[in-house]
């Protein structure tokens, strides 16, 4: 649906009205509440979606649609408002203007429930112990799986009674992410999950990802490390200059002969550098 990378303005259908909920639909009732409807095609359909900062536009006016069931690429330079649309879609942001379906729902404890997110810094108290998230996220999400937790934890090295406070930001980092991976969740949004690893355990790392998330989920990887995750990549979103540059499966990006990297660089030009 996507232009050609960045040869002219995306634009999308109009976003259609969708049913309303059940009436009596509960956080509890898992199969009327599900966030991701078998129904609907899409993971996100983002309409006029438009975010700033003290009045710096991050995201300007922006629509596109995600299919469902992909590995998607989330890229673009430093400052194009990537964390901030992860954010947004998975609820943290709240005060941003435009309309958001996840799965034909909007934004709410539904959509929540069944989304995993990832963000760019370490959210867990510093008292906790690796044990002790490994408990929170149980209590909390019903599709975590405690007994997986564990093995990755084993698998990263990481002591279950080991303070967060005493972590290095690399292990921290892996805390974090075993956590979202040890859900069976229908989406999932991984801000720079690879960022602050050594090369040595990114192989790792990508592919507890590629091996873990629930089958035909969404998963969406922002990052910078493009010619690292590229041969992952079913479908490829890239920003700049707050808007939607390139929307598009990474079929169509390959048939160019260039590579995911290459298309961009080209598209982002001078943003490329941008911090």
């Amino acid at each position: 649906m996507a232009k050609d990378f960045g040869s002219g303005t995306y634009s999308p259908d109009p976003l259609e009205n969708s049913p309303a909920a059940p009436r009596g639909e509960t956080p509890s009732e898992k199969t009327a509440a599900s966030a991701v409807s078998q129904g609907d095609k899409y993971a996100f359909k983002v309409r006029d979606l438009t975010k700033d900062y003290d009045g710096h536009v991050v995201l300007n006016n922006i629509s596109f649609d995600i299919p469902r069931g992909k590995i998607v690429g989330l890229l673009g330079p430093n400052g194009c408002g990537k964390s901030t649309l992860m954010k947004i879609l998975a609820g943290v942001i709240h005060d941003y203007t435009g309309n958001i379906k996840i799965g034909g729902r909007p934004i709410g404890i539904g959509s929540k429930a069944h989304l995993a997110y990832l963000p760019d810094r370490t959210y867990f108290p510093e008292r906790f112990r690796t044990v002790d998230c490994i408990n929170y996220f149980a209590d909390f999400f019903a599709d975590f799986d405690k007994v997986k937790a564990i093995e990755f934890a084993a698998k990263f090295g990481l002591d279950l009674n080991q303070r967060i406070k005493t972590m290095s930001k690399g292990m921290q980092e892996k805390l974090q992410l075993l956590m979202v991976m040890s859900r069976a969740a229908d989406i999932y949004l991984l801000d720079e999950p690879l960022g602050g690893v050594d090369p040595a355990a990114r192989a790792v790392i990508l592919d507890i990802i590629m091996s873990n998330y629930k089958e035909n989920a969404t998963v969406v990887i922002s990052t910078h490390l493009v010619n690292d995750l590229e041969h992952s990549f079913d479908h490829v979103l890239m920003l700049g200059h707050g808007s939607v540059l390139v929307n598009t499966g990474i079929d169509t990006l390959r048939s160019t002969g260039k590579s995911v990297e290459e298309i961009f660089k080209e598209v982002i030009g001078d943003a490329w550098e941008v911090d």
